[in-house]
């Protein structure tokens, strides 16, 4: 039996050809899935030619003409769903994730039984990482820090709001895999591109949470996320990679956040402490 609606997936690739064609090579037969656009981010290896060789009817390779990031590749592979495939929900899957047909199945029914909902996501079955709470200015700078983000967790929710339940409303989800209604995402939402890495999925919540949208976690269904496979072929040390996050959360406390001067001047010499701490991290991580 015909789906009534379309689903296209759109997986981002740069430089990772391997990883992608993993990931396509489990989900191309999916019946829930009516077509898989892969964007490549103008990558500087043979990743086209790689990926080229799985065009296909339903299986399409768009070449974004530079690499503005995260978000504005993602955003090239979502117009490209909507406008020109026509479909009415978007699943933007990283290419490290791996992820049964059946979890599709249970993200698309959230949005039949909500029409309130934009984006719908799973647990990730090897992190405690699955929903961020909505925070003020001040512990999201805090959580720029191993120590706040990662032991303390300041921005998660805790787990008795998770207990005994199949499903619950977030204020922002993981990137690395979330169904969007496509007609919300184009009309409220998308990737903001003048964010190169990181910190897309608060930008994108805030979008949706001032639309009045929402976000739901299943917590019956879940992914696998194979954390930084395909960015540490880039940025190999985690210092690089949190220099990268630091642009994106000074740029978000100013836009979306709207920090005073004096937050914006605690944040600066908070920030310094934490490359400090990515630094003795690289350095310890190393040495072993």
């Amino acid at each position: 039996m015909m789906n009534e609606y379309k689903i296209a997936c759109v997986i981002l690739n740069y430089n990772d050809a391997s990883t992608t064609l993993e990931l396509l090579r489990k989900i191309q037969h999916y019946k829930v899935l009516n077509y898989i656009v892969i964007v490549d981010n103008c990558s500087t290896d043979d990743s086209i030619e790689k990926i080229q060789q799985y065009v296909s009817n339903n299986i399409y390779l768009l070449k974004s003409p530079s690499n503005g990031g995260y978000g504005a590749g993602n955003n090239i592979g979502i117009r490209y769903a909507y406008n020109t495939l026509k479909s009415d929900y978007v699943l933007i899957a990283n290419p490290d994730v791996s992820f049964e047909e059946d979890c599709v199945e249970k993200l698309i029914n959230v949005f039949q039984e909500n029409p309130k909902v934009a984006v719908a996501s799973a647990k990730q079955s090897n992190s405690p990482d699955c929903a961020w709470k909505n925070c003020n200015s001040m512990q999201y700078i805090l959580a720029t820090s191993l120590f706040f983000e990662v032991w303390l967790r300041i921005r998660c929710y805790s787990s008795k709001y998770f207990k005994g339940k199949s499903q619950v409303p977030v204020f922002a989800v993981p990137g690395s895999l979330l169904l969007v209604d496509a007609t919300k995402m184009i009309q409220f939402g998308m990737y903001d591109e003048d964010f190169f890495l990181y910190y897309e999925e608060p930008v994108l919540a805030q979008k949706f949470a001032n639309a009045g949208l929402e976000t739901i976690l299943r917590l019956d269904c879940s992914y696998i996320h194979n954390h930084h496979v395909s960015i540490s072929k880039t940025y190999r040390r985690w210092s690089q990679q949190h220099k990268l996050l630091l642009k994106s959360v000074e740029l978000f406390l100013r836009k979306y956040k709207k920090a005073n001067a004096l937050q914006m001047a605690f944040a600066k010499l908070w920030f310094a402490y934490t490359k400090f701490e990515f630094w003795m991290y690289d350095l310890l991580h190393n040495s072993k």
